[in-house]
């Protein structure tokens, strides 16, 4: 789980180790002169060569005498501890926006749904303070990824797991009410005889009600464009991805490796079916010198929704300094992913114009939310320099 969720988030752009899967001799392994442990009471004593003995009885072997582990490469930099998932860093001057409002944080909710990576808290993170030429930064990182996927670190995952809250109100006095008769829809669902895979699958997995173990302050925040933001990242990799990606575990059973692939990519469906629809799903818009606009429609592209019938766009000279728009022509119907922008707005030579851009189909009543799209006039032409998701 570690290897395979690790280079996951770092292909959606996240600060991660570096994790490989190795193999050792327990000569290899020596005890470090100030290494600690704690027993069982909770006392700190120096480990012994017994405690290693311990470690190693749970651990996997090799039929050449060699254990299974996993090197993680030492992050760079000085550990200054954790972030969280609200509010700022009051050390960091560069941390001026607030962690429940940040996208990468809310759209993380997206990713850690598709992984199952109940285990998004703020004991999961580590910030570094590392070098940039003359001058320190804080980097942020995600860290232990061993509560995702089928697994719950040292032991297979919770049925629990991405269903509920460690403590969720309602089904928990459902079930008090009722006597145990109302018996939670997931305590039902069937998962592989597969060990290494642990407990996560497809059939009854609905990303819309995942959740983490606890609430997590940005993952509320989320809003229809942050999930629409991370579902065009898991968009992206494609299926040869997603099965390099589970190759690297090396699962010694290959039926494992079959059924993660499996699961994931129909997970990954699923959320894609969910969130690439959850919005208005125009993508790509550019404004040729002549003023034709196209634009593409993530939702078709990925194959979750069949084309829109129709899109409107309503024109807009835009004042940059009053951050105003001022309307130029009707709001125009086209049925392609196409329009001209009037001619009486390009002949007055506007620095900057907007087009608000809606989508309608019978099945997605949230496609008719707008996008509004800004482009500033150059010598080469338009360049799109904004654009607006449900403003």
């Amino acid at each position: 789980a570690e290897i395979i969720s690790t280079k996951f988030f770092h292909a959606f752009g996240y600060h991660v180790p570096e994790n490989y899967i190795a193999a050792v001799r327990p000569d290899q392994l020596a005890i470090g002169a100030g290494a600690r442990t704690t027993d069982d009471d909770g006392r700190e004593r120096r480990m012994k060569s017994g405690d290693v003995e311990a470690l190693l009885k749970r651990a996997a072997r090799y039929q050449d005498g060699t254990y299974r582990v996993l090197a993680s490469k030492q992050l760079p930099g000085v550990d200054v501890g954790r972030f969280r998932y609200y509010g700022t860093r009051p050390d960091d001057p560069n941390d001026i926006f607030p962690h429940e409002h940040r996208r990468e944080l809310r759209g993380l909710s997206v990713f850690s749904a598709w992984l199952n990576h109940d285990e998004a808290l703020s004991r999961n993170t580590l910030d570094t303070l590392v070098r940039d030429g003359a001058r320190g930064l804080v980097r942020h990182h995600l860290i232990d990824f061993g509560s995702t996927l089928g697994s719950g670190s040292t032991q297979a995952q919770t049925t629990r797991a991405g269903n509920e809250y460690v403590w969720d109100a309602r089904p928990t006095f459902v079930t008090m009410l009722t006597l145990g008769l109302y018996v939670r829809p997931w305590l039902k669902v069937d998962y592989p005889e597969i060990p290494a895979i642990g407990r996560i699958e497809s059939n009854y997995y609905q990303p819309q009600a995942w959740k983490p173990e606890y609430p997590n302050p940005a993952f509320r925040n989320a809003r229809p464009e942050d999930r629409f933001w991370a579902a065009r990242i898991i968009a992206a990799l494609s299926d040869d991805a997603v099965k390099a990606i589970v190759a690297t575990a090396k699962y010694s059973d290959p039926r494992a490796t079959d059924y993660m692939v499996e699961t994931l990519l129909a997970r990954k469906s699923k959320v894609l079916m969910a969130w690439l629809n959850g919005t208005n799903p125009i993508v790509h818009p550019s404004l040729s010198p002549s003023g034709a606009l196209t634009f593409e429609n993530a939702a078709a592209q990925a194959g979750v929704a069949k084309a829109a019938e129709r899109y409107t766009v309503a024109w807009s000279r835009f004042d940059n300094a009053a951050g105003t728009h001022e309307p130029v022509g009707e709001e125009e119907r086209v049925t392609g992913m196409r329009a001209q922008a009037p001619a009486a707005l390009l002949a007055s030579r506007p620095q900057y114009i907007a087009a608000r851009l809606r989508a309608y189909h019978p099945d997605r009543p949230e496609w008719s939310q707008p996008v509004v799209v800004h482009f500033q006039r150059g010598d080469a032409g338009w360049t799109l320099v904004g654009l607006e998701r449900n403003p």
